[in-house]
């Protein structure tokens, strides 16, 4: 098994808890880790791979969307999608809001598989 990753992506969005965090953007740094069943080791085929080029995709429809309140939810909708790929077994989602405090950073980290 594979593991395909895009790690410390960042993209300013809109989202927040707080009213206000709707209406002013910030960064958030996003990192995913796919195990997937692939057999472009052996191929050299792009075909017989999960490409990791899907998680940026992903990435990019879920956090340049609408705004939400929990990064929770971002997380699992990134990982629900991911999941929906045949090759992919399991994924990781971390998801950072760097600019919240000066003095650590704030975050969420999930791992979901296709079992559950």
């Amino acid at each position: 098994m594979d593991k395909i990753f895009i790690k410390n992506y960042t993209i300013i969005a809109k989202h927040g808890y707080y009213k206000e965090e709707h209406f002013k953007a910030q960064r958030f740094v996003v990192s995913v880790i796919a195990s997937a069943d692939n057999t472009s080791g052996d191929s050299d085929d792009l075909n017989d791979t999960f490409n990791y080029e899907h998680i940026k995709n992903i990435i990019d429809e879920v956090i340049k969307g609408e705004p939400r309140k929990l990064l929770e939810y971002l997380a699992e909708k990134i990982s629900g999608q991911v999941l929906a790929f045949d090759k992919v077994n399991t994924v990781e989602v971390e998801i950072i809001k760097p600019d919240i405090w000066g003095d650590c950073t704030p975050g969420i980290s999930i791992k979901r598989n296709k079992n559950n």
